[in-house]
């Protein structure tokens, strides 16, 4: 079987998962390739999904739902009887992550096939804690997690994460995230503490940010995926609004 993953991670935890994923799918002698989905939301690439056997699409939860560039990645697939996984990572069990419903039903109308569905419960990310335990208790858990699902998706036992009863009331609350988003993205801040050295700029998956006279400038696309404030190694990015939820500084995640 060949396998490609495609999938978005804001501060590592889905990058990671799938980084996992493609490991045990190599000791099960099967061809698995990863992609970041920002590399084709942003034009850099375009695979050719009928040449795989099963797409995987990662992402983390945003506000219950998935974050903006899911839905755009979506747009730019071919119709076809392609067969896929979901998973989706989050730093809470809470609703199973909320609903999955509106991607799945976006690919069955271009005639893909669900084949497994999973949630990865990550150390969180913003609004809540991480100390090592935490992070190392979660991650075990995930590791395992791994391998049964890799284990499942090769025997080909189908399984699904249930809707939340609260399905409806989860999107009206993730449209008010997307929505504020992109209201906040100006929010941004950058301090003394900024050395320009482009690797925001450089990592940012909606190209929200530039360079310009020697400052940078945050735009209007803004996802909330925190990556440039996790990255920054002068710790100089801050939101002038959302900076309470944020953790006291990013973790890192156990070796591969």
């Amino acid at each position: 079987m060949r396998i490609l993953i495609v999938y978005f991670s804001g501060t590592g935890n889905t990058a990671r998962i799938a980084q996992l994923l493609q490991k045990e799918a190599l000791a099960q002698d099967t061809v698995c390739e990863i992609m970041p989905m920002e590399q084709i939301t942003l034009g850099q690439a375009l695979p050719d999904f009928h040449a795989w056997d099963l797409i995987g699409i990662g992402f983390p939860v945003h506000a219950m739902d998935a974050p903006q560039i899911v839905y755009d990645f979506l747009k730019l697939l071919p119709k076809g009887r392609i067969a896929y996984f979901l998973y989706k990572t989050a730093g809470s069990p809470m609703l199973k992550g909320g609903s999955s419903y509106r991607i799945r039903e976006s690919l069955s109308n271009l005639g893909w096939r669900l084949r497994h569905e999973q949630l990865y419960v990550m150390p969180p990310n913003a609004f809540g804690t991480a100390n090592p335990r935490k992070i190392a208790k979660r991650y075990l858990q995930c590791q395992q997690l791994v391998k049964e699902s890799i284990s499942e998706i090769l025997s080909g036992i189908k399984r699904l994460l249930p809707d939340p009863s609260l399905s409806s009331l989860c999107y009206q609350f993730a449209a008010l995230e997307k929505h504020g988003a992109k209201q906040s993205s100006r929010r941004w801040t950058v301090n003394q503490n900024c050395n320009q050295c482009g690797l925001c700029v450089a990592q940012c998956p909606a190209a929200n940010i530039h360079m310009e006279e020697g400052k940078l400038i945050f735009e209007d696309k803004c996802l909330l995926c925190l990556r440039c404030w996790w990255i920054c190694p002068q710790r100089a990015i801050s939101h002038s609004f959302l900076k309470p939820f944020f953790l006291k500084e990013p973790y890192c995640l156990p070796e591969l």
